[in-house]
């Protein structure tokens, strides 16, 4: 893969995981402000079950997407074990890959058809069409396979099982930890 690609990936991946922390921020706020507002003032701010719904599906959207790059969908790491059958490993990968992407093709496609309808309805509390929740599933469904077409193809141009083909830095990651396979 050339690095200019890989670094622009490597880029993306970061930005999405800041679009986490944001949506992951405002799911926190809005909770802490709807519990605040109703025990102490008695009295239910409207806007933050919107802003919660809204910040947790573009949340769950864009951790599909990190969770693809790292390669904790879907894993099939049985054949790992198998180092002389490489076929078999690059044989169910580049199947699993294809399901997958089919997947997220039908969510990129659906989603979209389904945009012109969501966008002309308002959510009351925080007067914003619906489609920007709508908008979530075709966005999320696209960096993923982004992702998906990334993570076969250093999985399937890998010719060291032993080592992980997708390795990928994540925020607040201290330089002690070591990251394999999604894991610390």
């Amino acid at each position: 893969m050339p690095r200019f690609v890989e670094r622009a990936l490597s880029a993306l991946d970061s930005i999405v995981q800041w679009l986490c922390v944001v949506c992951l921020g405002a799911i926190l706020v809005s909770v802490t402000w709807q519990v605040v507002s109703r025990y102490v003032t008695r009295d239910s701010a409207s806007w933050t079950t919107e802003v919660a719904s809204l910040a947790f599906v573009w949340l769950a959207m864009l951790a599909i997407a990190l969770g693809v790059r790292q390669g904790r969908h879907m894993v099939l790491d049985i054949w790992e074990y198998l180092p002389q059958h490489r076929w078999l490993r690059v044989t169910v990968t580049t199947v699993a890959s294809a399901l997958v992407l089919f997947t997220l093709a039908v969510l990129v496609f659906y989603g979209i058809e389904a945009l012109p309808s969501a966008l002309r309805r308002n959510m009351p509390g925080i007067d914003l069409p619906f489609g920007v929740i709508s908008l979530a599933v075709p966005v999320g469904a696209g960096l993923s396979a982004l992702f998906a077409i990334e993570a076969w193809w250093k999985l399937v141009r890998n010719p060291d099982p032993e080592a992980d083909p997708l390795p990928s830095k994540v925020l607040f990651q201290s330089d002690e930890d070591t990251l394999v396979k999604g894991e610390v």
